[in-house]
């Protein structure tokens, strides 16, 4: 389009917009609408372009993506191997792209085989997630790859994650294991991503989302260090690597907080010394607390809850289904909710066509790069006090 149209319109400054405020608001002050979000961060109501002159322009922030598009996740309980088998084909089958199977023992090879017969790890993304004292994922990995090797397909094209974060669930980080882990995943494996920055333990209420995408620079910045000691180097580590986060249901204050995520990534990649390394991918989940008794409730709120993992750029997003509060096991109709939730915003609202659909936003972008500002200054009092492991008990 030429940018000619524009000339049709005379511009109007930020004075002109703020009288035109002070007069539709009768008398009432512009200051009352002003939000905290924190007792570091204040939103106006109002922003204009005048508001970011002398800053760089505006960047979409979706991950090096030509598009939007994102990967539809469902969880896969498993209660045994051949019932959360037949769950993963069936949401499959209805459209998933990202199964993540929640395992509560370690499951020995033939038990594997099991759980993924009649699933095809070259189409589709697979996910394990170990919830279980004493868990091996160095042993599920190789047991993972000698399956695929078994179905004669390359491990070149599958992709995928495990839940290996090594600053969780171990009394010390596993960083020889983890280093062995990436290792064969760059040479064997060169799309899987074994290592998870998890971020989920430290969601709170939004006026802390600044101290979750702080404990996101510092837990990476100690495994980046602590691998690159083992022999790694960071690109490798990056592209092996996966970043997990919960949102509430704050719909801006989650899109902008997944746009700064990537922001402060990119910063800490810079600072590494590989500013054009490609972002790792985001995954996320809803935030337990944010489901209510009340399914016809959760239900709603998913779509708003989904809308704004999306915008924000998620690459993965798991919704969960409307009973999960309220249930052991969720049924089959609110699993085919929280699917078709993520179905309607591709195939009718069409967001996976836009990359980075906020940027230009005057609110979400300042909101966006306050939360980025503020994390990275926090991040760096982190590291002057000696980094994530001197600062969290684990």
């Amino acid at each position: 389009m030429s940018d000619s149209i524009y000339h049709e319109f005379t511009p109007v400054s930020k004075a002109e917009w703020l009288q035109q405020l002070a007069k539709d608001l009768k008398g009432k002050s512009l200051e009352d609408l002003r939000w905290s979000l924190s007792e570091d961060i204040s939103v106006d109501p109002f922003y204009h372009p005048d508001d970011f002159e002398g800053e760089p322009d505006f960047i979409a922030l979706a991950a090096s993506k030509a598009a939007n598009s994102w990967e539809i996740g469902e969880y896969i309980p498993v209660p045994d191997m051949a019932k959360a088998n037949r769950d993963a084909l069936e949401g499959l089958l209805s459209g998933v792209q990202a199964p993540l199977f929640q395992l509560h023992h370690q499951p020995g090879p033939a038990e594997l085989g099991l759980l993924l017969e009649g699933i095809r790890p070259d189409l589709v993304s697979l996910h394990f997630e170990q919830d279980h004292p004493g868990k091996n994922p160095e042993q599920l990995l190789f047991d993972f790859a000698h399956w695929v090797q078994s179905q004669g397909i390359d491990t070149d094209h599958v992709t995928g994650t495990l839940d290996f974060d090594p600053l969780l669930d171990w009394s010390e980080p596993p960083y020889d294991m983890l280093t062995r882990v990436l290792a064969f995943c760059e040479s064997e494996m060169p799309r899987f991503r074994p290592l998870q920055i998890d971020v989920r333990p430290f969601h709170d209420r939004p006026m802390h989302v600044v101290d979750e995408l702080t404990f996101a620079l510092a837990k990476g910045a100690e495994c980046l260090s602590a691998l690159s000691d083992k022999g790694l180097s960071v690109r490798e580590i990056n592209n092996h690597l996966h970043i997990s986060i919960a949102i509430n249901t704050s719909f801006f204050v989650a899109i902008a907080k997944l746009r700064a995520l990537k922001l402060v990534w990119a910063n800490l990649l810079g600072a590494y010394g590989h500013a054009d390394a490609s972002l790792p991918p985001v995954i996320v989940h809803f935030a337990p607390e944010t489901q209510t008794a009340d399914a016809n409730t959760n239900m709603i709120r998913a779509a708003t809850q989904a809308m704004s993992a999306v915008i924000g750029g998620a690459h993965t997003l798991f919704v969960l289904p409307s009973d999960a509060a309220t249930v052991d096991e969720s049924s089959a109709f609110s699993r085919r909710i929280a699917r078709n939730v993520q179905h309607l915003l591709k195939m009718e609202s069409y967001l996976d066509r836009v990359v980075d659909p906020a940027a230009g936003s005057f609110y979400i972008e300042k909101l966006t790069q306050l939360l980025a500002q503020n994390a990275w200054a926090k991040f760096q009092e982190i590291e002057r006090k000696g980094g994530f492991m001197q600062i969290v008990d684990l």
